[in-house]
């Protein structure tokens, strides 16, 4: 086989292989089809739960930066800046 062969194979060998890779976290879920087309039972419930624990997040994450930058203040003011 010449070089052009073997790449043609090696191309074709990869493009069969890759969406294989491709793992979904949902494949093994119950609902992980039915969440993805917006089907699952109680939809407004759930998304609207997932939206408050994504803000309880956001939140958390502003209040470490607010208290980070409160010691930074502090400290500054005791070491006369």
């Amino acid at each position: 086989m010449n070089m052009i062969s073997h790449f043609h194979l090696l191309a074709a060998v990869v493009l069969l292989i890759l969406p294989a890779c491709n793992r979904n976290s949902d494949v093994n879920r119950k609902d992980g089809v039915r969440d993805a087309l917006d089907a699952r039972s109680y939809e407004a419930e759930r998304d609207a739960a997932e939206d408050a624990g994504d803000a309880v997040m956001d939140a958390g994450e502003n209040v470490g930066d607010a208290l980070r930058e409160g010691g930074r203040n502090v400290r500054d003011a005791f070491n006369g800046s």
